[in-house]
């Protein structure tokens, strides 16, 4: 879980720099050196998911419409996740009051 965070964190402080670079458009893509970022574990997970798009020569842009549809499908999971443990909480304390 710390792990995920610490990725999470690395993607949006990438996000970040391509934003501020104005990096949005095949026009505009610029390479991780122009940019002073390293390529790691979370900028290969951008570009998986298309997030980081590679016109070509090495050089990427943001699009930021894949950035907020993964956003979003991770709030989607997170709710999933957090609803799934509530209900399990719920059934516990539900199966503790009949039994004591």
């Amino acid at each position: 879980m710390v792990i995920a965070a610490i990725i999470m964190h690395r993607q949006r402080a990438l996000v970040r720099a391509f934003e501020r670079a104005g990096a949005n458009s095949a026009a505009q893509a610029r390479t991780a050196e122009e940019l002073g970022l390293k390529t790691g574990m979370a900028w290969h997970h951008l570009v998986g998911h298309a997030v980081l798009r590679c016109p070509g020569e090495g050089r990427y842009f943001l699009d930021e419409a894949n950035w907020r549809r993964l956003r979003r499908r991770r709030r989607v999971i997170a709710l999933a996740v957090i609803s799934g443990l509530l209900v399990l909480l719920a059934l516990i304390v539900l199966l503790t009051v009949r039994a004591g």
